[in-house]
C-alpha cells in the first residue's frame, strides 16, 4: 500500500476581511458629525452680535399696535414697498433693519421681510437687544 502525498495547504483570503472592515469606517466616518451634534435652545430675539456700521441703515419699526414706522413716517404694510423701493435703489450697500416687538406674530414679520424684498432691499436685518454678559 502506497501512502497518500497529499498536503493540504490552509490558506486565509483576507479580501473579504478587508472589505468588511473599510465599509465599518467608511459607516463611521459618515455617521461621525451626526454623534458630535448637540439640539441646543434659542431664546430669541436677546442676542450677542458684532455691531455693523450704521452710515447706510434703513430702521423699519414694527410695533405691538401693527404700525410701520420708518423714521418719522407711519406707513401701511402695503405702502412699505413703494416708499423705500427709491431708498434702496439710491443707495445699494443699505441694510433695512428691522425692528419688530418680539410678542408679533412671526407671520405678521414675515410679511414684512416680503415687502422688503419685493422693494429689492439689498440686505435685510432683524435687530434684537443686546444680550447681557450676565445672562446665560
Amino acid at each position: 500500500m502506497r501512502k497518500s502525498t497529499f498536503q493540504t495547504e490552509s490558506r486565509t483570503t483576507v479580501v473579504p476581511i478587508i472589505n468588511v472592515s473599510l465599509v465599518v469606517v467608511l459607516t463611521l466616518m459618515m455617521i461621525s458629525p451626526f454623534l458630535a451634534a448637540k439640539d441646543t435652545g434659542v431664546d430669541l430675539p436677546t442676542a450677542k452680535a458684532s455691531e455693523v456700521d450704521d452710515t447706510d441703515n434703513i430702521e423699519i419699526t414694527f410695533n405691538m399696535e401693527r404700525e410701520i414706522w420708518v423714521g418719522e413716517d407711519l406707513l401701511e404694510l402695503t405702502d412699505v414697498q413703494s416708499y423705500l423701493g427709491t431708498m434702496f435703489s439710491d443707495s445699494p450697500g443699505a441694510v433695512a433693519v428691522i425692528k419688530a416687538d418680539r410678542n408679533l406674530p412671526y407671520g405678521e414679520v414675515e410679511a414684512l421681510i416680503a415687502e422688503l424684498e419685493a422693494a429689492h432691499a439689498p440686505r435685510i436685518a432683524l435687530a434684537t437687544k443686546e444680550k447681557d454678559e450676565g445672562d446665560s
